[in-house]
């Protein structure tokens, strides 16, 4: 099983939403946290960093339609993003988690993740 973290209502289709951390970096971006908030979120971020690969997306030619799902395995990477769903909750984004058996047709593998270019309907 593969999860992904949107910022969306349900209503709304999930290949044209973002991510959690392109969300959370544009609150900050926008001052639009507290000192606190600023301090988890760049944990978090650290902790993502460091411990997440970072798959090749400006070399390696993919669409606009790749994209990353975390393995079901992945669970420190999992519980990041929660704590990200929880700040940006704290600021009224709506966040969804996906599940799918298979996202789409696999770019790119590590032990954490893939990138997929997204099927039409999950």
């Amino acid at each position: 099983m593969y999860i992904r973290f949107v910022v969306g209502g349900d209503e709304e289709d999930h290949r044209h939403l973002t991510g959690l951390v392109t969300e959370s970096r544009l609150l900050r971006d926008r001052n639009e946290l507290t000192v606190a908030e600023e301090e988890q979120l760049e944990a978090t971020y650290r902790w993502l960093n460091s411990n997440l690969p970072c798959p090749p997306f400006s070399s390696a030619g993919w669409t606009r339609n790749a994209v990353a799902w975390f393995k079901d395995s992945a669970t420190g990477s999992i519980q990041q993003m929660r704590i990200l769903a929880a700040l940006l909750a704290q600021h009224d984004c709506p966040v969804r988690m996906l599940r799918s058996r298979n996202p789409g047709k696999v770019l790119y593998e590590d032990d954490h993740q893939v990138v997929v270019e997204e099927w039409k309907n999950l």
